[in-house]
């Protein structure tokens, strides 16, 4: 039974089973009930033949009397009480007996012989045929008799197969479940308790699949698949929990010593500030590359409080603040303040694919975010190329839908996966934090969005930011 392809559910199996238990006492209520009419209607044959009976006997009671004393209503009654019975023969239908048609026949001749008895009587006052009316007579009360008998032996056959049938039902139906009881335990106990042992088993850390044998079953499938994606997803969930911490630790520790850097940088810049204005008032030609060193160590520690400054962005968390936002005008104000960074040799543009609206959003953090891809895409272009910004209300899936383009170099496939995490770039040392696009996602998820890349190799990439729109 375990290999029958609609078997393959705990629920079909217990269906089954049910199924057969209803089907058996659904047959024995309606052979009972069958054999209940059959009953009841030879009971109703049989009180039918023995009014018959008595019938027969009151023919033969009027009868001796007519003989007797020859008295005309004697033989009134007697023609009444036969009418009452062939009316009990052929109205009634009695239960068939081999001897109903001969008691008919009889019945008519006992009439004939007492209508001709009776009419021999108004003239010679004796009738040679006596002796044969009475021996009908006799023979009629034999007939009815024994079809009471033939009836009453009926009925008692129809209990005693009734009564075999019942014990034998009963011991069907006792065997069925018993049958059933051990069916249900091996086909659906035994794996409601591979699925507790199997949770048990996860409890206690350990993480095997349940039974070859019992995986078959779509409920002990559900359960392991659900299992098994619970398990995937709390150990993603503790992945991230765990660079979490390491990220607040990170944070802790950059926020304690950003202000103990940024005065000495700040020193130095200063410092290299000055002295570059003193070379360049000397103007002297000996003292070129000194001049270019001082500017160098200026842009230098500029670039050491940029990165002091994202580490501080990244580990600060900021409360939202959100508002409500024009679509088009947000998008406006956001390529107004990165265009003019871009290189002259890029193309930019911004397009509004579906219809202009409203939304929400903290609207520094959301354009400090596009700015972050914007300027990560025309740092991939190497200072040519197009990039593309595309943005829509979708009222129908309930989303804005913004897109950064690029026909860049595109991303590799290694690095797709990993393009979010914090301190990780592609870039050259010493020309990205890699906390851009960390702060980027951050920034989305805070809004209830997601950030998500689309890029081959050599065939630029696209960056696809979904926020829910206000319901």
């Amino acid at each position: 039974m375990k290999n029958l392809p609609f078997l393959n559910s705990l629920s079909r199996r217990i269906q089954l089973g049910y199924g057969l238990m209803v089907t058996l006492v659904a047959l024995i209520m309606i052979l009972v009930a069958l054999g209940l009419a059959d009953i009841r209607q030879r009971i109703s044959a049989l009180e039918a033949v023995s009014a018959l009976s008595d019938t027969v006997l009151e023919v033969r009671r009027y009868e001796k009397n007519w003989l007797l004393y020859r008295q005309e209503g004697d033989f009134q009654e007697n023609q009444s009480q036969l009418d009452k019975a062939l009316t009990l023969l052929q109205e009634k239908q009695t239960a068939p007996s081999p001897n109903q048609a001969e008691l008919v026949r009889e019945l008519l001749r006992y009439r004939e012989l007492m209508q001709a008895d009776f009419s021999y009587f108004q003239t010679v006052q004796h009738h040679a045929e006596e002796e044969l009316l009475r021996s009908v007579g006799k023979h009629l009360v034999e007939l009815s008799g024994a079809m009471n008998q033939s009836i009453r032996s009926s009925i008692e056959a129809k209990l005693a197969r009734l009564t075999v049938t019942g014990i034998l039902l009963v011991l069907a139906v006792a065997g069925l479940a018993l049958f059933l009881g051990r069916q249900m335990t091996t086909l659906v106990v035994r794996p409601l308790q591979g699925i507790v042992e199997y949770t048990r088993n996860i409890a206690q850390g350990c993480f095997t699949d349940p039974q070859e044998n019992e995986t078959n079953l779509m409920e002990i499938r559900a359960v392991t698949e659900a299992i098994r994606s619970m398990l995937e997803v709390l150990e993603k969930r503790e992945k991230q929990l765990i660079q979490s911490e390491k990220l607040a630790a990170v944070g802790t520790l950059v926020a304690g010593v950003a202000h103990e850097l940024n005065n000495p940088l700040s020193n130095a810049s200063t410092s290299a500030q000055i002295l570059l204005e003193e070379l360049q008032e000397l103007n002297k030609p000996e003292n070129d590359f000194l001049v270019e060193m001082a500017a160098q160590i200026d842009e230098e520690t500029d670039r050491a409080r940029n990165i002091i400054r994202s580490l501080l962005e990244f580990a600060h968390d900021r409360e939202m603040r959100p508002t409500e936002l024009e679509l088009e005008k947000f998008l406006q104000q956001t390529a107004k303040l990165v265009k003019g960074d871009f290189p002259a040799e890029i193309e930019f543009s911004l397009v509004l694919t579906t219809q202009n609206g409203l939304f929400l959003a903290d609207k520094r953090q959301l354009q400090q975010a596009l700015i972050n891809v914007l300027r990560n895409a025309a740092q991939a272009l190497e200072g040519k190329g197009k990039i593309v910004l595309r943005a829509g209300i979708e009222p129908e899936h309930g989303q804005v839908l913004i897109e950064i383009q690029d026909n860049g170099p595109g991303i590799a496939a290694m690095d797709v996966e990993k393009i979010f995490d914090p301190f990780y770039t592609t870039k050259d040392v010493g020309k990205g934090s890699g906390l851009g696009l960390a702060v980027t996602r951050e920034i989305i998820t805070k809004h209830g969005g997601e950030i998500t890349v689309e890029s081959e190799e050599g065939h630029g990439a696209t960056f696809l930011i979904r926020l829910p729109l206000p319901q």
